[in-house]
């Protein structure tokens, strides 16, 4: 049976092309309002950025209505070399005084015992077990100029052995326990430690220098180690640091009354650093490893003591931090030369001048002047960046709402035409421009009052006399709070309020872009219904010529028959 659904299988002629050259006429309306609705599209993607322009114009706006931005204060300084500043809250009285701090604050402490461990091992402990403050690496060193090579797996007297070899007997080491220290004999005098191409640290991990070559007497020379070697490795168990004693088991021990329990088996002084560190004593323990000392500091500084009660096995006396504490000092100064006052910290608040508002910190000894005043930097840089918000705002409408004509050629831009916007250009340029009834009386009741005026042809603010401005931010602040916060009808309020109706749920910015939101939701609907007939047009079309098809061809087949029968 033939597909008559082939255009033009009968009937030679293309109604397929034909069909599609109908629906592409057919769907001109379609194309008009997918175009409105691109239009629209590009309109709400316009109040989209607009609305965020403004909402920067009322944060700005809010930002002016804040009365602590017209009552801030300033220190500044007579010496700003000199590290003894202050700052000062809404509260400080405006004025000078002089602050003279003969001593600083410092933290009580207590230093434990240089060099703890009183070994690092002995001749027999494996370099990669010493108790030192840097590990040993492996690689080789050079001592005459000879090469050795040492492993982790070495012990100390294998150190010392292949030094001997290398220098065939000339340089012999060993290590005095008492001291904790190693030293290099050279017989012939020579003694030239380290060269470039050493890979090992041995030599400086020991503490043997080049610098410390001493004249043995006989043609001898020796080299020993600038100080003991061995130092607590905190982070093995307390145990087995090298910390003498020895500490084990499970104690406690008490800072400024609180407990700080440990287990000398299981735990290292790491962990027990860490503990007390988190503890409510108040202290910083710290551990030196280039001098093997424990320090616990108090960490606020002034005159308190710092009390500790050591646990029975005498871990605290083991490192030293049993002896007397080294108590800290308060810091001492005097106000316009009066009578000396203390603070417990280098940071001097109201409790200890009784300046209102005022805080000074000091870091060092000396006399600095400090003069208490308004700050008006901050409400300068909120009024330049309402300004700039401002401009933002109007340039965006003029820019979205211009018609420009070029000969016969009108161009309009996207949201051209809409009254809304263009009333809020003029709204927004008759609030900058009204006056504050409140102060009518007076000099101060307008933006052009302060030095702020339209630029000329333009909807847009600038500050057109500096000068004006910077007088009434010296002279006139209380006005100018008025005039931005105080007064019924103030600046501040009252155009935050109209920007507020125009951006809530519901306001002019919402009723704009709800128009172009639903009318494309109805292109949309007339699209789709659209599109639904001609689909159903197309099928009707189709089924017509598909029955042309197949009648010519029936017509085709009759006409076949009746030449065969006349033949």
């Amino acid at each position: 049976m033939e597909n008559f659904n082939v255009a033009g299988l009968a009937s030679g002629f293309d109604w397929n092309s034909m069909i599609d050259q109908l629906m592409t006429i057919e769907r001109i309306p379609q194309q008009r309002l997918s175009a409105e609705k691109s239009s629209n599209t590009s309109k709400l993607d316009a109040l989209s950025t607009l609305k965020k322009k403004v909402e920067t114009l009322q944060s700005q706006t809010k930002a002016l209505n804040e009365t602590s931005l017209f009552n801030s204060k300033s220190a500044e300084l007579s010496d700003d070399s000199l590290n003894i500043t202050a700052s000062a809250t809404t509260a400080a009285a405006k004025g000078n005084f002089e602050i003279s701090v003969s001593q600083l604050a410092t933290a009580t402490r207590r230093l434990g015992s240089a060099d703890v461990v009183t070994e690092m091992g002995d001749e027999n402990t494996l370099i990669s077990a010493l108790r030192i403050s840097k590990d040993v690496s492996e690689g080789t060193f050079s001592v005459n100029g000879q090469e050795i090579t040492i492993a982790e797996t070495d012990s100390l007297q294998d150190v010392f052995d292949a030094i001997s070899i290398a220098t065939s007997g000339v340089v012999t080491a060993s290590y005095d326990s008492v001291s904790d220290t190693i030293s290099l004999d050279s017989a012939s005098g020579q003694l030239e430690l380290g060269a470039e191409e050493d890979t090992s640290n041995f030599l400086s991990a020991m503490k043997l220098f080049q610098l410390e070559v001493k004249d043995g007497g006989s043609g001898t020379a020796t080299v020993t180690s600038r100080s003991s070697l061995g130092v607590v490795d905190i982070s093995d168990t307390i145990a087995n640091s090298g910390i003498g004693g020895p500490v084990s088991g499970s104690d406690t021990f008490y800072i400024n009354g609180v407990s700080i329990d440990f287990d000398a088996d299981t735990e290292s002084m790491a962990t027990l650093m860490s503990r007390v560190n988190d503890s409510a004593a108040g202290v910083t323990m710290s551990f030196d490893s280039a001098s093997d000392q424990f320090r616990l500091i108090n960490n606020e500084t002034g005159a308190y003591s710092m009390n500790v009660e050591d646990s029975g096995n005498g871990l605290l006396a083991a490192i030293g931090l049993t002896g007397a504490a080294s108590v800290g000092d308060d810091l001492q100064f005097s106000i316009d030369g009066g009578a000396t006052k203390s603070s417990r910290s280098n940071k001097i608040t109201q409790d200890a001048h009784g300046l209102e508002g005022v805080t000074i910190s000091a870091s060092e000894e000396g006399v600095q002047t400090i003069t208490i005043e308004s700050d008006t930097a901050s409400l300068k840089t909120k009024i330049n960046s309402f300004i700039s918000a401002f401009n933002d705002v109007q340039d965006y409408i003029s820019e979205k709402t211009k018609i420009e004509v070029d000969d016969d050629e009108v161009t309009s831009a996207v949201l051209a035409g809409n009254r809304e916007l263009s009333s809020l250009d003029s709204k927004l340029r008759r609030f900058a421009f009204d006056s504050i009834d409140d102060l009518s009386s007076g000099t101060l009741f307008r933006l052009e009052h302060m030095g702020i005026d339209f630029i000329s042809g333009t909807s847009k603010l600038e500050i057109k006399d500096a000068s004006a401005l910077d007088a009434a931010l010296e002279n006139d602040l209380s006005t100018l709070e008025e005039f931005f916060v105080g007064a019924d009808d103030n600046f501040s309020g009252r155009l935050d309020d109209f920007l507020e109706n125009f951006l809530k749920n519901d306001g002019v910015m919402d009723t704009i872009s709800s128009t172009y939101t639903e009318r494309n939701s109805d292109i949309d609907d007339q699209i789709e219904e659209m599109e639904r007939r001609l689909e159903f047009r197309r099928a009707a079309l189709e089924s017509s010529f598909i029955a042309m098809e197949t009648a010519q061809s029936n017509i085709q087949s009759q006409a076949t028959a009746l030449s065969a029968f006349d033949a």
